[in-house]
């Protein structure tokens, strides 16, 4: 159920090994995967649940993350319920986003089923083990920040949501859908392991504005990655229905104004042809070869924000992390980087 997510991530392991460098970094603080499961509900395991479970886990980087950040901020080991916590809200926010998806498919018929038919706020216990599991946090600051992030998913939803009924994607549409989502995500999962080590406002701040960053390169990779595989249009199709702010369409729209009638109608009237006419206006317009500006400055910025950071293994693990995921989606394309990318990661 989570087929693209894991092309795009295969797609990126293609790039260079920069997620493995970076486990490999922290391999020995990471939490045992098999307890996953478990934390939902040891005495009656909800099947469904833990099939989700073990398909999003890929590729762990939310763990990683929250162990990275903590060892840069200066602190030591991270307990491993911190690491479950990032990883179960991370499994309910992405079945809720999934249960919310286009009709007659997989991902949305095995979230729905796992919600129960009722309110995902009350039912999702993913969501209530992550938010027990964070109530025993070393720094109470955690349970606001897992807050905070909710609210920035619930700001994400209403972007979706405003694309469902036909809005044309823009830059701004993209970049507040991506930090409400897998920005907020990362974020969290950054800001977590900095409060372990028990730093202050301004770092726990430069953690934000990196996962912020991370997760517009993160949203702006998975499109570019599928949009060029062989069932491009059909990935196209399926993100309009789904509300998803796409960067190569914004970027399209803005070179060529009237591939806006285009995108409504796919999403409004479910148009194959309109489907397969915008997919040839991001050709023409060679709009996925414009998103390369938008993920230099991504990555520029991610970088910039860990300067306040002492310089350590785990910084540059976070630094590579972000390197390896600004390069990978255009490596069979054009492999030429910005000059001010350091040398030793061209």
């Amino acid at each position: 159920m989570r087929d693209e997510l894991e092309q795009m991530i295969q797609s990126v392991a293609r790039g260079g090994d920069w997620l493995g460098n970076a486990a490999g970094v922290v391999a020995t603080d990471l939490a045992d995967d098999s307890h996953l499961g478990d934390l939902l509900d040891a005495a009656e395991p909800d099947e469904d649940t833990v099939q989700f479970l073990r398909s999003s886990r890929l590729p762990r980087l939310r763990p990683i993350l929250v162990v990275l950040a903590a060892r840069a901020s200066g602190g030591g080991e991270v307990d491993p319920e911190l690491q479950y916590a990032a990883e179960l809200l991370y499994a309910a926010l992405a079945v809720h986003d999934a249960a919310i998806g286009p009709r007659h498919n997989k991902r949305r018929t095995l979230a729905r089923r796992m919600l129960r038919g009722v309110g995902w706020m009350g039912s999702n216990r993913t969501l209530l083990r992550a938010m027990e599991l964070v109530r025993h946090a070393p720094s109470p600051e955690v349970m606001g920040d897992l807050i905070d992030t909710l609210s920035a998913f619930h700001d994400g939803e209403e972007v979706a949501a405003a694309v469902r009924e036909g809005r044309v994607p823009d830059i701004a549409a993209w970049q507040e859908h991506a930090d409400g989502q897998i920005g907020a995500i990362f974020g969290f999962c950054c800001r977590v392991g900095a409060h372990v080590a028990g730093v202050g406002a301004g770092q726990l701040s430069a953690f934000s504005r990196f996962g912020k960053h991370l997760g517009r390169m993160w949203h702006v990779a998975e499109d570019v990655v599928l949009l060029g595989d062989t069932q491009g249009v059909e990935y196209l199709g399926g993100r309009a229905l789904a509300g998803r702010p796409m960067l190569p369409v914004a970027v399209a729209v803005e070179r060529d104004p009237t591939l806006a009638a285009s995108w409504q109608r796919l999403v409004t009237e479910h148009d194959a042809e309109a489907a397969a006419a915008m997919f040839a206006g991001l050709r023409a317009t060679r709009a996925v070869h414009g998103t390369r500006e938008w993920m230099a400055r991504e990555h520029w910025a991610a970088r910039q924000a860990l300067t306040r950071f002492e310089p350590s293994p785990y910084r540059h693990a976070l630094e590579r992390l972000a390197s390896g995921l600004a390069r990978a989606p255009y490596e069979d394309r054009a492999p030429e980087l910005p000059s001010y990318v350091d040398a030793d990661e061209r």
